[in-house]
């Protein structure tokens, strides 16, 4: 039995044009924030507005809302901002004093872009123009990642970044989406740069530092941290800091290789360079596999850190019996290792999957539908535990989908087998019902940024709640 946990990458939080002198401010669990015109409860939900929009969030993600007086619009040239929040403990969240918490202005048409290009081109050294344009592709950037399409929101902003090299809030936009898609590498170069223009950015520090860590680079990302700390307190660095130097004496005993998509620490001591080879070839054959069968919107590069038995516990401080956890890294214990065993490549399976569904930019599945996915994606079956499930079914002891969307550490040894089971029961009857593709069809709808419920009906035509009644009553026959 093993315990996978969500990483929350990157939250992107967006409000266009919200107009009025107030707006409700949505904090998230998360760490998260969300501003909005009106929220308000109904029900087992929070309902917002933006526009004409309403939008949905289970009560179980909010922390609480709050009406709160918008600032005066500032002039585009400091408008021009994607917020972001990572997500952390609850009730936290990194808000320094640079980006604003809002994409500017509204909905911008392909024909506008053209004629603001051609304004531009009309005559190169108006700056006017220019601005104008670039407040636009940042605009257009705003809503292309409301919809999930990040390529497409990169290719803007890098637009945008050509005609204004020194606008830092474009440099912190496109990082965002950089650090979302897994080019960390790409990320450290342009945040270094925006660094050499502007050294009393606590952000820029801040998402340095995650473009670090996310490479196996700790000692830099400690720096990059403790750097923007000199520029003022901010609990999620403090935060940050801290597990990076819980794991860089651990990480820097271990050996590092490096593939395409991967970046491999193992102790070198107890396995030797050629089954480090063929753990990584073992994951790019993974990697390959997952693009097809779940989503081809998968991270460009995942750390992958193989511990030793105790030194797992000690780092992830995960219950003693779990067998991996994702948390934006897959970690495993390792015990004796001397090749790749079918439940090494089940487990890197595992984690693996549960890395494609985090990268998707949809509000996040429940842990229930994840744990399915990623038990399918390694082979397993809950025939075995059809009885037991069935018996709690007529005994009405099943837990409902909706009490297992949240992460199962906190449960007992048994509570967690048999919340394990109920997900991976709950998926293989979607696979069997509807076939495997509709669980691909579904995340695609997540990938454009639908949240479950939505992508859920889309894809498979009805409900969560009506899917969950077919699937119990299936149970008993």
């Amino acid at each position: 039995m093993t315990l996978r946990t969500r990483f929350i990458a990157f939250t992107l939080i967006f409000c266009f044009s919200c107009g009025g002198g107030y707006a409700d401010v949505i904090y998230l669990t998360d760490g998260s924030v969300l501003l909005v015109k009106k929220a308000w409860e109904e029900a087992e939900e929070v309902k917002y507005t933006n526009n004409e929009q309403i939008g949905t969030l289970p009560k179980s993600r909010v922390l609480r809302i709050q009406q709160e007086k918008e600032t005066p619009a500032p002039p585009p040239a400091q408008r021009w901002g994607i917020g972001v929040a990572q997500g952390g403990p609850a009730g936290q969240s990194f808000s320094p004093s640079a980006p604003n918490a809002m994409a500017g202005g509204s909905t911008v048409s392909k024909e506008a872009l053209a004629r603001l290009r051609e304004n531009l081109n009309a005559d190169p050294s108006d700056t006017r123009a220019k601005g104008e344009l670039v407040y636009a592709l940042n605009s257009v950037a705003a809503l292309e990642m409301a919809q999930g399409d990040l390529k497409s929101a990169q290719r803007d902003l890098e637009e945008a970044l050509r005609l204004d090299r020194s606008n830092p809030m474009i440099s912190s936009n496109l990082a965002v989406i950089l650090l979302r898609l897994g080019n960390y590498r790409a990320a450290e170069e342009l945040l270094l740069t925006s660094l050499e223009s502007d050294k009393k950015n606590q952000w820029t520090y801040y998402l340095l530092g995650e473009a670090y860590y996310q490479q196996e680079k700790l000692s830099q990302a400690i720096n990059q941290w403790m750097a923007g700390l000199e520029l003022g307190p901010s609990r999620q660095i403090s935060d940050r800091l801290e597990k990076a130097r819980r794991e860089a004496g651990t990480h820097n005993e271990l050996a590092v290789l490096q593939s395409p998509h991967f970046i491999l620490r193992y102790n070198d001591k107890a396995s030797d360079r050629r089954l480090g080879q063929e753990i990584l070839d073992t994951l790019e054959d993974l990697y390959n596999h997952l693009s097809r069968d779940l989503t081809s919107l998968a991270p460009a590069t995942v750390a992958v850190i193989l511990y030793p038995d105790q030194i797992y516990f000690d780092i992830t401080q995960a219950p003693s019996w779990t067998g991996a956890v994702f948390d934006g890294k897959i970690r495993v214990p390792t015990r004796g290792l001397t090749g790749v065993t079918d439940r090494l490549r089940a487990i890197l399976a595992h984690e693996l999957a549960h890395s494609f569904i985090a990268s998707l930019p949809g509000r996040g599945s429940p842990i229930w539908f994840q744990e399915g996915v990623a038990q399918l994606q390694e082979g397993k079956s809950a025939a075995n535990a059809r009885k037991l499930l069935a018996q709690l079914q007529r005994e009405n002891h099943l837990t409902p989908l909706k009490n297992l969307r949240d992460s199962f550490m906190g449960l007992s040894p048994d509570l967690a087998g048999i919340a394990y089971a109920e997900s991976l029961s709950a998926v293989e009857y979607l696979a069997s019902q509807f076939g495997r593709p509709a669980i691909r069809n579904l995340l695609d709808l997540m990938g454009q940024n639908y949240n479950f419920e939505n992508a859920f009906r889309t894809a498979l035509q009805r409900s969560v709640s009506e899917f969950e009644s077919a699937w119990q009553q299936d149970l008993t026959q």
